[in-house]
This record gives C-alpha cells, structure tokens and sequence, in this order.
C-alpha cells in the first residue's frame, strides 16, 4: 500500500517522512538528520529549516524497494530541486516527469496530489530549496519587481518543469550538498548558497527580475557600507542575511547581490577573512595555539578552522604556529649571543 502524506506547511514534508519509514530523527538546533530502519534503505535526509519559510533538504539514500509516495501539497510551495544521481517518477493531474542525474526542477505546487516514486538500488542524492511564495516575493524591492516575480512563479504554477543545468549550478549544488561548516557559520553559508542557485536558475531560463546588475542609489550603498562595519565587528558569532536585511532597511536580494557587486566579495567570505585574519592575530600577537584561536574566532570544530585557514593562507595554522616559534626559539639564540 503506498502511503499517503499531507503537507499543509512547507515544512512539513520531512516530518511527515519520518513517519513514513519510522526512522530516527536527530535534532540540532535548526538542523535535523532522518536516519531510516535498514529495512527501508541506507543514508540519511538532512532538513535545514534556515527560516520560516525557507528550508533546505539534502537525501542521500540507497532504498530497499521503490519508494512510493502520494504527497498532497495542500500548501503554496515553491521549489527549486536537483538530482545528482538516481532516478524520480512523478504524476499529477494527468502530467507526468522523469527525473534522472544531473536534472534540475522548478516546481510550484498548491493543492496538488503528486505521486512520488524514487527507483530502488541506486544512490539517491538530491538537493531541494523550499520556499513559501510570500517568503521568496520578500526579495522584490518594489511592486513592479514584486510583480515580475509573481508572473515569474505563475509560469510554472502546477508544473514540475526543468531548467537548464550548467557548470555553474553543478558547482553551487555541490557546495550546498558538501558543506563542511557547523553553526551560525553554516546557516549563513546555505543560506547564500541558496539565492544563488536561485539566481543561477534565472540566468538559465527563468528570466525573473532577480537577473542583471543592480543599479545602487546612495542610501543604498550607504546602508551597504552599514552591513559591512557590522559583519566586521561580529564575524564570531555572524547574523543571518535576514536579520541584516532587517537591520539595513534593505531586502535580502538586494543586501546580497549589491554587497557582492560593491565589495567584490560576499557577505560570507568576509566573515571567512576576517576570522581568519583574527586567528592570525591570536596566534602571532597572543601565542594562542590552533585550538585557542579556533575557538576565539567562532569555531567549534578545529578540522574546520584548520582547512578554511589553508585556504585563505596557504598553509596550516599547526604549519604557521610552528614557524612562530622556530622563529621565537631563534631570536631568543641571538639575544643570548648579543649578550655574552
């Protein structure tokens, strides 16, 4: 019998999954990791609730048998999803779409009853970016714009419809899919991630208004440079686009797009230079060791501190810890031979 599930919120998909297989579901703060009975298959389905409003689920499952599904969406749901490997049959209302590696899909569902079938024995690896509309129209920064982004979603209102892949949005959902960050640092990350795929789908095909330059006026830029000082000064313990969209006065698209093309980099990079330009600080200026400046600059994990320092220096904090005190025990020899 294949099992029917109601989805009256758009995060309720995962739990209702999670009572589907009767797995076991771990919970840390925003994240959560469904593991299913051997019986069911092998993996894991990770739910990143970055928002109300806004999730991101990574699967990584091999099942058992086909997994069936028959999945009301009684909600408004906008998603962008992309398969990296395995194969998905869907059925609603008389259309149908195959999915198969490497295939992006652009859906927006509401009050549809889908059928859902995932093949068995092959690795299942999918990435999905689920919105509430009311929550993707906050990125418009007008009504003509909030317009065009309406019209945008009513072209694939009642579809499963797929877009264009690209090198560029391979690299993306990679990046997504890979995180290695934990916390904050992690949530800001996916979260960025995540309107660029958004961007990316748009440059490939859904010529929505999020394309193209922006054009800055000054309190805009103004606002932008009011970003940066506080992206600066809390880069330990980082806050999300949304609460430095509200705290600017400016709308998320606009905050991460305009930061990028004003400062060359984005909102997360710079925290990512200048934790690291701090950890450089503490262990040349302190004599903190790896762990210490790992964690007076907002890392939990030191295997994360250490591959995001060989990034931006080159080398590992152990490798330039080490130096300074080569360094140190030969300045102390030639003081002692200054002084005899």
């Amino acid at each position: 019998m294949t099992p029917n599930i109601l989805v009256a919120d758009i995060h309720d998909y995962f739990d209702r999954i999670a009572e589907v297989v009767h797995g076991t579901v771990r919970t840390r703060s925003w994240e959560q990791q469904l593991s299913p009975p051997p019986h069911i298959g092998k993996g894991k389905i990770t739910r990143m609730r970055i928002r109300p409003g806004m999730e991101i689920v990574v699967s990584d499952m091999t099942y058992e048998r086909n997994m069936k599904l028959h999945i009301m969406e009684a909600c408004r749901l906008f998603e962008l999803s992309y398969c990296v490997s395995g194969e998905i049959y869907c059925e609603w209302d008389g259309k149908e779409n195959w999915t198969g590696s490497r295939t992006g899909n652009v859906l927006f569902l509401e009050n549809i009853r889908v059928y859902e079938e995932m093949k068995a024995g092959l690795r299942q690896q999918l990435l999905e970016v689920r919105f509430a509309p009311e929550e993707l129209l906050r990125y418009a920064d007008d009504a003509i714009e909030k317009h065009g982004m309406e019209a945008w979603m009513k072209r694939h209102k009642g579809s499963i419809d797929p877009y264009s892949d690209s090198p560029a949005i391979r690299k993306c959902v990679s990046d997504l899919i890979h995180c290695t960050y934990k916390g904050s640092m992690k949530r800001l990350y996916m979260e960025g991630k995540a309107m660029e795929l958004l961007a990316l789908f748009a440059e490939a095909g859904g010529r929505g208004p999020i394309d193209g330059k922006l054009v800055l006026r000054r309190d805009d830029i103004e606002k932008l440079k009011e970003v940066r000082q506080w992206v600066i000064s809390r880069s330990e313990h980082p806050l999300s686009i949304r609460e430095l969209a509200r705290l600017a006065g400016i709308n998320e698209f606009k905050l991460k797009k305009g930061f990028r093309e004003l400062f060359g980099t984005t909102i997360f990079e710079l925290v990512r230079q200048e934790r690291m330009e701090r950890a450089l600080r503490f262990m040349e200026v302190e004599r903190m060791n790896v762990g210490e400046a790992a964690v007076a600059v907002g890392y939990s994990n030191v295997s994360n501190f250490t591959t995001a320092f060989r990034k931006h220096y080159g080398c590992n904090p152990g490798e330039y810890v080490r130096q300074l005190h080569h360094l140190d025990l030969r300045h102390s020899m030639e003081q002692e031979n200054n002084n005899r």
